[in-house]
C-alpha cells in the first residue's frame, strides 16, 4: 500500500537512491548513456546541493510498506524542483499522486502558478496534469547538453 508522508531526516539516503535508480532505469528512453550517468550521479557528486534542496524545500515521500519509493520537492514555493520514482514502481500513478500533493501545498501557500523544469521523460506526466509548455531550453552540464522544458500550471 502506498502512502504519502512528510520527509524525515533518515530518508535522505533513500532519496539519493530513488533519484539515482529512477534516472538509471528510465533515463535511456530519452537520453544517451553519458547523459544518464551524469544526471544519475547528481545526488552523489553534488551531495550538499541535493541535501540542501531536499531539506530546505517542502519534500514529500511516497512509501510502500513504510519504505520510500518516490519523492517530490517544492522549492521555492512556486517550483516543483524534484519528482522521482523508483524504476520498479514507475507507471503506477505515484508521480501523479505526488504532483497532486505538491499542488495542494502550493495552493495552501497562496501561490497561483506552479512551475517545473521537465525532462524529456517527465514532460508527458506534466502535460497530463494540465501543465503548459512555456519554453524549450538547452542546458549544458559538464560537457553534455540536455533538453528540458519549462512548464507551468495555473492553480487559480
Amino acid at each position: 500500500m502506498y502512502l504519502i508522508r512528510d520527509f524525515k531526516d533518515t530518508d535522505l539516503s533513500s532519496l539519493e537512491l530513488i533519484y539515482h535508480d529512477a534516472v538509471m532505469q528510465q533515463g535511456r528512453r530519452g537520453y544517451s548513456s553519458e547523459q544518464v550517468e551524469y544526471w544519475a550521479a547528481f545526488p552523489y557528486l553534488y551531495a550538499a546541493d541535493f541535501k540542501t534542496l531536499v531539506l530546505t524545500g517542502y519534500t514529500r515521500v511516497m512509501a510502500c510498506n513504510q519504505i520510500p519509493v518516490a519523492f517530490a520537492t517544492l522549492y521555492p514555493d512556486d517550483h516543483l524542483a524534484l519528482l522521482y520514482v523508483l524504476g520498479d514502481h514507475a507507471g503506477r500513478g505515484i508521480a501523479g499522486r505526488l504532483c497532486e500533493d505538491i499542488e495542494q501545498e502550493t495552493r495552501r501557500r497562496g501561490v497561483t502558478c506552479l512551475r517545473t523544469d521537465a525532462s524529456v521523460l517527465s514532460r508527458p506526466i506534466f502535460e497530463q496534469r494540465g501543465y503548459q509548455l512555456i519554453e524549450k531550453e538547452l542546458i549544458v552540464k559538464g560537457d553534455l547538453e540536455f533538453t528540458r522544458f519549462i512548464m507551468e500550471k495555473s492553480l487559480a
